[in-house]
C-alpha cells in the first residue's frame, strides 16, 4: 500500500473561452434591457405627444366651428345691409320722371319737340328738334335757369333736312327748311323735384 494518495484535481478548469462569453452575455442582456428602456420611452413620449395633437385638434375644430358661425352671421347681416342700401338707394334717386318730362316740353319753344329722353341715375340725355339756332340757344337758357337743373351741357348740334317733299306732278320741292338737331346732357336737382313731388301729393 503506497504511503501517499495521489492528488486529484475534481474541479473543472477554469478557461478564458468561459469568460469572453460570459462577458459577452452580460453584454447582450444590456443591450435589451437598454432597448426595451428605449422603446418605452419612446412609446409614452409619442403618446403623450399623440394626445396633445388631438387636443390641439379639437380646439382648432371648434375655433373654426366658430369662424364659419361668425363669418355666416356677418354675410347674412351684410346681405341685409346692402338690401337696406340698395332700396335707400332707389328710394333716395327716385324722382317724378314725368314731371321732369312735363318741364322739359314746356321750356321748349313753339315747332320744337322732344325726339328722345333718356334717365339715368346721374344725368338725363335727351335730343329735341328746333327750327332755328335760335331756338336752341333759347332752349338752352331756360334748361340752365330751371330750379329742376343744375347744369345743362350742349353735347353735340347738328342739322337735318326733312323728308323731301314732292308737289304737284311729281315735282321735288327743295325750298324746305333745314331742321337741328342738339343733344343735351343734364345734371338734374333731385331734391327739389322730390320736393315738388312730396308737396303735390
Amino acid at each position: 500500500m503506497p504511503n501517499q494518495l495521489p492528488e486529484i484535481n475534481l474541479l473543472p478548469e477554469v478557461r478564458e473561452e468561459s469568460r469572453l462569453h460570459l462577458i459577452l452575455f452580460y453584454m447582450f442582456t444590456g443591450l435589451i434591457i437598454i432597448s426595451f428602456i428605449l422603446i418605452g420611452y419612446l412609446y409614452f413620449s409619442t403618446n403623450s405627444k399623440l394626445t396633445k395633437a388631438e387636443k390641439e385638434s379639437v380646439a382648432l375644430q371648434d375655433d373654426r366651428d366658430l369662424l364659419r358661425i361668425k363669418v355666416d352671421n356677418l354675410q347674412a347681416s351684410e346681405t341685409s345691409s346692402n338690401y337696406e342700401d340698395a332700396v335707400a338707394f332707389a328710394e333716395y334717386y327716385q324722382i317724378p320722371t314725368s314731371s321732369l318730362i312735363s318741364e322739359l316740353n314746356r321750356l321748349l319753344a313753339d315747332n320744337s319737340y322732344l325726339s328722345s329722353y333718356n334717365y339715368s341715375t346721374e344725368a338725363v340725355v335727351l335730343e329735341t328738334h328746333f327750327e332755328t339756332l335760335d331756338m336752341a340757344a333759347d332752349y338752352t337758357t331756360r334748361l340752365t335757369a330751371s330750379d329742376y337743373i343744375i347744369d345743362t351741357k350742349i353735347n353735340s348740334l347738328t342739322t337735318f333736312s326733312l323728308k323731301e317733299e314732292e308737289g304737284e306732278g311729281d315735282i321735288v320741292l327743295f325750298d324746305v327748311m333745314p331742321r337741328y338737331e342738339g343733344d343735351f346732357s343734364l345734371l338734374i336737382n333731385k331734391d327739389k323735384l322730390k320736393e315738388e313731388s312730396t308737396e303735390d301729393e
